[in-house]
């Protein structure tokens, strides 16, 4: 799931540094990304193939996506159908939590984008072995901040422990 993540911000960060980017990225959260997903998660996690993962990664990754995909396996050892899975469920999940963001922060496109570059290069800072080769592939410069509380929500979806800091 950290890979994932990782891998979906560093996307987004790369987007997002050009304007025409910044401001699709702004707009989709402010139409569609609010973070009320997050309000009713369990909804979402009911009916997964139904919600707007795979639209995300389509524009998210693009051409890419079977090439990341391929990669996170490698990686992780999950197979490529597990992984595109992780991804269609994970998308909208951070989507989410960006949006929430946005709001809580008053951020505009510019803001979006300096939060996903700070947060790309944190985790490249500590990526290490196949997360490294995985952020580049996705052309990421790219847990802490919002990527990790994003993960201790969901692992504490999945019954998993929150990671100490």
């Amino acid at each position: 799931m950290t890979t994932a993540l990782s891998v979906l911000t560093g996307a987004l960060a790369k987007n997002s540094t050009k304007p025409t980017g910044a401001n699709a990225l702004d707009q989709a959260l402010e139409k569609d990304h609010d973070g009320s997903i997050l309000d009713k998660v369990g909804d979402f996690l009911g009916n997964v193939s139904a919600g707007p993962g795979a639209g995300i990664l389509g524009h998210v990754l693009g051409g890419k996506q079977s090439a990341v995909e391929a990669a996170i396996g490698q990686e992780t050892g999950l197979p490529k159908s597990k992984v595109s899975d992780l991804l269609v469920t994970v998308a909208p999940l951070l989507m989410g939590a960006l949006g929430k963001q946005k709001q809580q922060q008053g951020l505009d496109a510019g803001g979006i984008a300096s939060l996903l570059t700070g947060q790309s290069q944190q985790i490249q800072q500590q990526a290490s072995g196949g997360l490294g080769g995985l952020m580049s592939l996705v052309g990421a410069a790219s847990s802490s901040g919002m990527l990790a509380k994003l993960l201790d929500f969901i692992r504490g979806l999945f019954g998993g422990k929150k990671k100490e800091s």
